[in-house]
């Protein structure tokens, strides 16, 4: 929160009063500043899986922290708890943005029930609306992530005036993963590999409780 001491080794904070303090302010979203270990983290996760050829890699501008609700934290802990502890991804979101939300200075969330970056910075994913955005899914009736940042830059969309694009960074609780269209029992994720008609891979999950948004990620289009 003072982005000014060390923070503490396995958290993004100097202390755990800081953390503390920050969850019971949740949901908002705190710019890491740009030397901070974990900027640089966030940034080296977004360059090195940019694998569009022909693309240039753009610049990282700007890394917000995604401060949850400690209520949506404790569902996603449970579920983590039950599937694996261990098996935790970071994966790349795409989506729409209404709102200036990460450019300098905007912090605030805007008021639209259009704005999917808002809503799903302040209260996750929700499944129920799968379909409505795009309109269709290859995998099914599931919420998409990716390992690739340029596969998930290409589902960024400004619905504003800004120099920046808007990328999320997810944490994503794998489970028992099968390269299929839908989960059999006793799987929990769809995990696509690169081959055939996809370009990128692709890792899906079914239900809201194994995906929660940590970072807000600006760069330039």
């Amino acid at each position: 929160m003072c982005k000014q001491a060390a923070k503490m080794p396995k958290s993004h904070f100097c202390s755990t009063v800081c953390a503390d303090d920050a969850e019971k302010k949740g949901p908002m979203i705190l710019e890491v500043p740009a030397g901070h270990v974990t900027f640089k983290s966030v940034e080296d996760q977004f360059k090195a899986s940019w694998r569009h050829t022909g693309k240039p890699c753009p610049p990282v501008k700007r890394v917000y922290k995604i401060m949850a609700t400690a209520a949506s934290l404790t569902t996603y802990k449970a579920y983590q708890y039950v599937r694996s502890p261990g098996n935790e991804n970071r994966r790349w979101h795409g989506t729409k943005r209404e709102c200036n939300l990460g450019d300098k200075g905007q912090t605030q969330f805007c008021g639209s029930a259009k704005c999917s970056l808002c809503c799903i910075v302040k209260s996750s994913f929700d499944i129920s609306l799968w379909g409505t955005k795009t309109g269709w899914g290859r995998f099914g009736k599931g919420i998409y992530t990716s390992s690739t940042s340029s596969k998930s830059n290409d589902y960024s969309h400004n619905e504003c005036s800004s120099s920046l694009k808007a990328i999320l960074l997810n944490k994503v609780i794998v489970g028992r993963g099968v390269s299929l269209t839908s989960p059999p029992a006793g799987y929990d994720s769809v995990l696509a590999e690169k081959g055939g008609s996809l370009n990128y891979d692709e890792l899906v999950v079914y239900t809201n409780d194994a995906i929660r948004p940590s970072f807000l990620v600006m760069y330039e289009p």
